[in-house]
C-alpha cells in the first residue's frame, strides 16, 4: 500500500460533500460537510451552527503531517482553528493510524510500504 496523499484527503472531502454522510469530531458526534467548493472553502454544519473552513488551512495542516509523521489536535490547531475537523477527516484516510501517546490520541502516517 502506498502512503496516503493530499488527493486522497481531497477525495474524501469530495465524498463527504457529495454523500452528505454525518461523521464525528473531538467536539460534536454530528458533522456533514454542507457545501464545498474545491478551490475555496467548505462549509462544515453540526449542532454548534456552522462554519468555513478553508481548503488552504486544511492543506497546511496536511503538510504538518507529513513532515512530522505523527500529530495530535494540538499540532494542528493553525491555521484556521479547526483541529477537531482535520484530525476526524486525516483518521478516515486508508493508510493513516491511530495510537495513544502521553494519554491523548494521535494520528500516525506509516512511511510508504510496498505489497508483498
Amino acid at each position: 500500500m502506498s502512503r496516503a496523499t493530499w488527493t486522497d484527503v481531497e477525495a474524501e472531502i469530495r465524498r463527504l460533500a457529495e454523500t452528505r454522510e454525518t461523521f464525528t469530531t473531538a467536539l460534536s458526534p454530528e458533522n456533514r460537510i454542507a457545501e464545498y467548493d474545491p478551490l475555496r472553502r467548505l462549509t462544515l454544519q453540526n449542532g454548534r451552527g456552522s462554519s468555513f473552513v478553508d481548503i488552504d488551512d486544511i492543506r497546511a495542516c496536511w503538510k504538518t503531517f507529513e513532515e512530522r509523521g505523527a500529530i495530535r489536535r494540538q499540532d494542528v490547531l493553525e491555521p484556521g482553528r479547526c483541529s477537531a475537523f482535520v484530525m476526524a477527516l486525516f483518521a478516515r484516510i486508508p493508510g493513516v493510524g491511530t495510537e495513544e501517546r502521553r494519554n491523548e490520541p494521535w494520528l500516525v502516517l506509516p512511511a510508504q510500504t510496498t505489497r508483498r
